[in-house]
């Protein structure tokens, strides 16, 4: 074969054409891979969301930590506190869930900031349904107050993370243009080829033209596919742009302002809240500036004092040496306050969150002083009161010197309350407050424990003097009348002073002394003050084992009932037996009856115990002669804590006597309490037939008011007037005005603690109808009763 012949050249250009056609198949597979990988990565740019779900989350987080602030101040609204609080439980699944979850798990900081959030969550779901009461609000916001730094850093990690991300991304898509290119102009220089071998093969002409109509289709199809290459790649760009975008809109609308600095600890970008925060302009703060230019220009602005600014650069200076983590606060010239979040990256550089948490330092500062001062004065509360004793009498043990604690009551205050409102009580008491603080030194301490009670710390006491003259200075100052709103008040005070020994003092302690000595002053009329005494405590503590003994006491058991004649003055003869009380099994000796009843009215038992003591009275009375009446006596706590109407009928019920032979004690203070309740409960008694007597008659208020408003139907003589009777002739005169003012009033007198005969005979003289004393019978139990009856009817029959 010649070697021109189109025969000989068809071999080169055959393999020079297939050599072209496997080129330009290769060449469109890699294309295709690479318009695939193209899509791909344009695909993972588009999801790169990381940034904008963290933000989403701090914003959300921060905004229920300003609803819940604002309800524990009693503002704001549960509704919104709630929706907030679902807000924030669905960006947590957005935490745990696409392409979150691979940068969650990267770093164990970001999980546990995560399982704390969580953790968070369930608590306070549990708590969120009573989120309007300020005190859950609190509990809520302490455990929130922990998480906001975390998820802060949290936020800017994933904005450094996104960031990083898309810049790998944007370099690999850069490449994959390289690539194309090449590729495109390799495609080109093989067309140019096989044209020049067409040129030099024109005698193949015809088959050379079948074979570039089949690369020409390729070629056409191949550019089609670059045309929509070329489209994906510009919506790609247009999405990256989106993503900027929000990316910008996201930084520069955070509530806190934030900067980045890369491992050449410069500026990469920063927010303009940042500016804001700092009154800088945003033009200030560009990229590359340093920390120490920041800083700088924070003290030109004025906003920070040099010093400040110094201390802050060096702590911030400190973190990033030592690549930790950690947060500062910073007080601005203005009185704002900044927490500075320091979060160190992966390289050398690191990121600062700075959030305004003025309010909250404010909140936090008024929370601190409210738990240390009483609401209602501003006083000092019992917390802060313990604190200073402690300190006061760690000083007096060091330097051998006193303290004194006054416990203050103020008398009749509830008097004011009842009568003028509360509002006005509280008026009163503030005004307390100010009289009490203008007579201590600057190192005495004013404290008020709740209600009406106040106490003063008097420090550094060096005379005994000095104690009584304040003791009677507070008396006079708050004895002064108070003129509220029109009204001219007068109350007292009742004092209890207890003194520092100077060896082995505690506040409880001292406390307690003073709180037995003011006992002691009430016992002792009110309006006067009276010193702790050693023996105080034992009665205290023989009061308390009494009432637990009370309380544990099995009444059938250890408690028995006497009973005491009533004599008829003229004719001697028994009219009435009165039912007292006894304690014959208790546990730490004899215990006096009145004791008993002191003790049983403070803790209520006084209720039970008195029907106990009624009923055994109308059974024991039910086996008598019928021509004796039964006297038992009925507390002003059953009146005010039972319903003594329903508990008398339900005892003559059970007992079967008569209700015309009962008849109930009372005392004065009953009518004096609780008039209304008093007046009515008295009135359905005696329309059951039970008569009323009134005991103790003289030895309390005594009105003739009462008298005329309440109807009873014998007045029974206080044995303090009958005792000296015979040598006093005042407490003649009283007893014989006792007695005509109770005919007057168509009432029956009793006289009680009938001893001697020349007793009996000045009483019988004065008008008096019974008398009652160990002149006759001391209480005896019910057999000795029977017996003495039966023998004084034996005597009368015989005579």
């Amino acid at each position: 074969m010649l070697r021109g012949s189109p025969v000989g050249a068809f071999h080169p250009l055959k393999i020079a054409l297939g050599t072209a056609i496997i080129v330009l198949s290769v060449g469109a597979v890699y294309l295709s891979t690479l318009i695939f990988e193209r899509q791909e990565m344009l695909a993972k740019v588009s999801r790169y969301n990381v940034a904008w779900s963290a933000g989403q989350g701090v914003n959300e987080f921060l905004r229920l930590r300003q609803r819940v602030s604002e309800l524990a101040a009693g503002e704001g609204s549960k509704q919104e506190a709630q929706l907030r609080f679902e807000i924030v439980k669905n960006r947590l699944e957005l935490f745990r869930s696409g392409e979150f979850q691979p940068f969650v798990l990267e770093a164990d900081d970001r999980r546990r900031t995560v399982e704390s959030l969580s953790n968070f969550l369930h608590r306070a779901e549990m708590l969120i349904e009573q989120v309007e009461i300020p005190a859950t609000a609190r509990a809520i916001l302490s455990e929130m107050i922990p998480l906001e730094g975390d998820l802060i850093g949290l936020a800017a990690e994933a904005n450094n993370y996104g960031g990083q991300q898309v810049a790998r991304d944007q370099q690999e898509l850069l490449q994959l243009h390289w690539t194309f290119s090449a590729l495109a102009w390799g495609l080109v220089l093989c067309t140019f080829v096989l044209i020049v071998l067409l040129e030099r093969r024109h005698r193949l002409l015809i088959q050379a033209q079948q074979k570039l109509h089949a690369l020409n289709a390729t070629l056409v199809q191949t550019s089609g596919d670059l045309e929509k290459a070329n489209s994906a790649a510009h919506a790609a760009n247009d999405e990256l742009i989106t993503q900027n975008r929000l990316f910008d809109t996201a930084l520069h609308n955070m509530s806190q302002g934030l900067c980045m600095f890369g491992e050449d600890r410069r500026l990469i970008v920063s927010n303009r809240r940042l500016a804001t925060m700092y009154g800088l302009s945003p033009e200030s703060l560009r990229p590359g500036s340093t920390l120490e230019d920041i800083t700088r220009l924070t003290v030109q602005t004025g906003i920070c004092s040099r010093d400040n600014a110094e201390n802050i650069h060096s702590e911030q200076l400190s973190l990033i040496a030592r690549k930790k983590r950690g947060t500062l606060l910073q007080e601005l010239s203005d009185g704002r306050v900044i927490s500075i979040l320091h979060q160190p990256m992966n390289d050398e550089g690191w990121v600062a969150t700075y959030d305004d948490i003025t309010e909250r330092h404010l909140a936090e500062a008024q929370m601190v002083h409210m738990a240390r001062h009483d609401a209602l004065t501003d006083l000092p509360n019992r917390i802060l009161l313990r604190d200073r004793m402690v300190s006061e009498l760690a000083r007096c043990q060091r330097h051998q010197r006193s303290a004194a604690l006054f416990c203050l009551d103020l008398d009749h205050f509830k008097n004011v309350n009842d009568t003028l409102g509360h509002s006005m009580g509280d008026r009163l008491l503030r005004e307390v407050a100010a009289r009490i603080s203008t007579l201590v030194r600057r190192e005495d301490t004013v404290a008020r424990l709740g209600g009406d009670e106040f106490v003063i710390l008097q420090a550094d006491v060096t005379q005994p003097a000095d104690v009584d003259q304040l003791a009677q200075r507070i008396l006079e100052a708050l004895s002064e009348p108070y003129e509220l709103d029109g009204h001219q008040v007068i109350i007292g005070v009742s004092v209890g002073v207890a003194v520092t020994s100077g060896i082995s003092d505690d506040p409880d302690t001292l406390l307690k002394n003073a709180d037995l000595a003011l006992y002691r002053a009430k016992e002792h009329g009110r309006g006067t003050y009276r010193f702790f005494e050693p023996e105080m405590d034992a009665r205290l503590q023989r009061r308390r084992t009494i009432e637990l003994d009370l309380r544990a006491a099995d009444f059938d058991q250890e408690f028995d009932v006497v009973f005491q004649p009533i004599v008829n003055i003229h004719t001697l003869q028994v009219t009435t037996l009165e039912a007292l009380l006894r304690w014959p099994g208790c546990r730490h000796g004899p215990v006096e009856t009145e004791e008993i009843i002191a003790i049983a009215e403070a803790t209520g038992l006084i209720v039970n115990l008195g029907e106990w003591v009624l009923e055994k009275a109308c059974r024991a009375a039910v086996k008598l002669p019928g021509e004796l009446n039964f006297a038992v006596n009925l507390s002003p706590t059953q009146f005010m804590r039972g319903d003594v109407v329903e508990m008398v009928s339900r005892v003559l019920a059970a007992t079967g006597f008569p209700a015309n032979r009962l008849e109930l004690e009372v005392t004065e203070t009953l009518l004096l309490e609780d008039s209304q309740r008093s007046s009515c409960a008295l009135r359905d008694l005696r329309a059951l037939g039970v008569r009323i007597s009134l005991d103790d008659f003289g030895t309390g208020y005594s009105s003739l008011g009462y008298l005329r408003k309440y109807t009873v139907d014998k007045i029974k003589i206080d044995r303090s007037f009958v005792e000296q009777i015979s040598t006093n002739q005042d407490h003649m005169a009283i007893v014989h005005a006792i007695v005509s003012l109770a005919h007057a009033l168509g009432m029956k007198t009793t006289a009680e603690g009938i001893e001697t005969e020349d007793q009996l005979e000045i009483v019988r003289a004065t008008g008096c109808d019974e008398v009652q004393g160990y002149l006759f019978s001391p209480p005896k139990s019910l057999a000795e009763i029977t017996d003495s009856l039966g023998n004084r009817r034996s005597k009368a029959a015989a005579a």
